[in-house]
């Protein structure tokens, strides 16, 4: 019996746990990290439930008990810039050679990501990268549909090795920063190749900007774990039960059973699904002490206007809650020209302007890099300069270098002056001149009838001076209205002037859009996620900013816009996208809802992006129907042919 006693009370010491658990820290916090200066700085992690936690570091400690899962935080109080490496302790926890200084997270698609190996100009650099307080860290490219608290990842001092591999753009951005601010430098990249915003922004995000709403529930409704998809898949159940009981009764009286009811969507865990970046890549930083943020991205929503805005700010919404920095400094570059297959050439002068649109969200900034541009490569070189660029709107902005103005010339107003347009600029203090010291390229002028010819353009000042022998009585002008434009105006510094339109998006001869956020009902509802997007102001492609019919085969169909009152309308404008293969649409107009009449019809090109114009006569009407008539035989993006696409639809009176 005492030898079982004994063996007994063994084997308990061995089953009970340590006095002492480890404690884990996640995996930004690695040896050679740098904490942000001048801030308090958020340091977390796990521990058994209860446990009490003690951080030490550059002479404080502080002490946290771990809650019910087992999760701590303390916030260290605000610390000097130090390049001297010192410990950071929490527990049993050691992290070595940590610095202190400004911490910036990149963070955009493949032009962010692209590495310091991958151009000739940029890899000639790679030998004299070796700058130890510059501190480089890279978030794996992983996704997930739920909020992941940690992803395995490392510091690394700059040096040959660790740079090569690293976004040219966040090494040379930190480099300039290290040097004019004489300061350790810490950049988190955070980027992945091809990427969309929308899986870089949360659910939060999303819901903070009402002209997303609708994609918001969208997109929780097919979010597994969210009450919208159990919701969803509750009534689908229910569908599935009675259709059930259908197919038996069919069978029974010897009918055709009815189709079972198609399941509702899941969104993919993949890198293009909405927050699965954000989710996987973005929040294990979180609550992270961040100085800032630099992004670069947007090729791949360049073709829908004015809902990037809106997306930009869900973005910002995002990050600056969790990042609890309603404040956090935004500095983007808009994109370059480049060719974009054989879609309209201002498709992407129309997405520049959603960027510049973007500076309207407080403590935000834009680097234009047209001028550094190449129309045949979608990744150009000089990723320097754009770092540069960048980092002039920091040094400015955030670190307070008034002498500095990041801002290129861009479009104040304009001025008929006879037969001449004068275009005034700010950001000219100083005066315009032409970069090449030639004649001013990519300015164009027109009368009322909208047609441009090229001007010959003057500087005068802070303004340009347009003219034209083909538009005696000029009303509009344009600049670096077309994607491969690469336009030679720039000021005093020598950055170059963004692209503008005097009649776009707002045009004066159109008046207001009275079809814009109105709604629709459809002969032929789409069951596939594409039932929305037809007067959301955006030309884009893919859902949810593209409508569809659903793909019966059953042809005449038709969407019937509700205006929500009477109108006085003469133009209708209908676009079709380059995927699918809708043919022919006729547009027809009613004041009641039932007696409609056909004001024109347009045949659309297989697979092109089109836009067409439908002008009429002076009609009083509160419904825009679009019918579509028949469909090409061919497939375009690999939809079946009987769906039916319709990009947006837009309804003025022309004065």
């Amino acid at each position: 019996m005492k030898l079982l006693h004994l063996a007994l009370l063994a084997s308990s010491f061995v089953m009970l746990p340590s006095s002492f658990a480890a404690v884990k820290l996640p995996s930004i916090f690695t040896d050679h990290m740098v904490l942000q200066r001048d801030k308090s700085v958020p340091v977390w992690g796990k521990a058994d439930p209860g446990e009490e936690v003690a951080v030490e570091f550059a002479g404080q400690k502080k002490t946290a008990k771990a809650d019910a899962s087992g999760r701590w935080m303390v916030k260290l109080d605000p610390l000097p810039a130090n390049a001297e490496p010192q410990v950071l302790k929490a527990g049993n926890v050691s992290v070595q050679d940590v610095l202190v200084g400004e911490v910036w997270l990149a963070s955009g698609q493949s032009n962010m990501e692209w590495e310091m190996q991958m151009k000739p100009d940029t890899k000639a650099d790679i030998p004299n990268t070796t700058h130890p307080n510059l501190r480089l860290v890279e978030m794996p490219k992983t996704t997930a549909l739920t909020q992941q608290d940690d992803v395995p990842t490392k510091w690394a001092r700059s040096a040959p090795e660790s740079a090569a591999s690293f976004s040219a753009v966040g090494y040379y951005f930190g480099l300039r920063l290290h040097e004019e601010l004489k300061v350790p430098v810490g950049i988190i990249l955070s980027a992945w190749g091809g990427t969309r915003i929308e899986p870089w922004t949360s659910l939060e995000g999303f819901d903070a900007v009402p002209e997303l709403k609708d994609f918001a529930a969208d997109t929780r409704g097919k979010l597994p774990g969210s009450e919208a998809y159990r919701a969803a898949h509750e009534r689908h159940l229910a569908a599935v039960t009675q259709w059930q009981q259908a197919v038996k009764t069919a069978l029974e009286r010897k009918l055709p059973a009815p189709a079972m009811p198609p399941q509702p969507t899941s969104l993919p865990q993949d890198h293009v699904t909405p927050t699965a970046l954000y989710n996987a890549m973005i929040h294990p930083l979180v609550p992270f002490a961040l100085r800032g943020s630099i992004w670069y991205q947007g090729e791949s929503n360049h073709n829908e206007g004015f809902v990037y805005t809106d997306k930009t700010k869900a973005l910002l919404a995002s990050w600056r809650s969790v990042f609890q920095q309603p404040d956090l400094p935004f500095y983007f570059v808009q994109i370059a020209p480049w060719q974009y297959g054989n879609e309209e050439p201002d498709i992407l002068p129309q997405f520049w302007q959603a960027q510049r649109k973007c500076l309207d969200i407080p403590h935000t900034g834009m680097a234009v890099i047209s001028d550094i541009g190449d129309p045949a490569d979608i990744h150009p070189a000089h990723k320097k300069e754009v770092a540069r660029r960048l980092s002039l709107w920091a040094l400015s902005q955030t670190y307070g270098r008034s002498e500095i103005d990041p801002n290129g010339p861009l479009y104040a107003s304009h001025s008929i002056e006879g037969a001449a347009v004068r275009v005034k600029f700010t950001h000219a203090t100083g005066g315009l001149a032409a970069r090449d010291g030639k004649a001013l390229t990519h300015f164009e002028i027109a009368g009322r009838d909208g047609i441009f010819h090229p001007a010959e353009a003057r500087v005068d000042g802070d303004s340009v001076v347009l003219t034209a022998a083909q538009v005696p009585q000029p009303r509009r002008a344009r600049f670096a209205w077309n994607k491969l434009a690469i336009a030679n105006l720039m000021n005093k510094d020598g950055l170059p002037a963004t692209a503008f339109h005097t009649h776009w998006p707002v045009d004066p001869d159109l008046g207001d859009n009275f079809a814009k956020g109105c709604t629709w009902t459809s002969s032929d509802q789409n069951t596939y996620g594409w039932d929305t997007g037809l007067t959301d102001g955006s030309w884009a492609s893919f859902a949810p900013n593209c409508y569809a019919t659903s793909n019966t085969d059953k042809f005449p169909k038709h969407v019937t816009i509700d205006l929500k009152q009477a109108r006085t309308l003469n133009l209708i404008l209908v676009g079709a996208p380059e995927i699918g293969s809708t043919k022919t649409v006729a547009v027809s107009v009613s004041a009641d809802g039932k007696t409609f009449r056909e004001v024109g019809k347009h045949v659309f090109p297989l697979a092109k992006a089109t836009r067409a114009s439908i002008n009429f006569a002076d009609t009083e009407a509160q419904f825009i129907r679009l019918t579509y008539l028949d469909h090409y035989a061919e497939l375009a993006g690999g939809f079946p042919n009987t769906f039916a696409f319709t990009s947006e639809v837009e309804a003025y009176r022309v004065k």
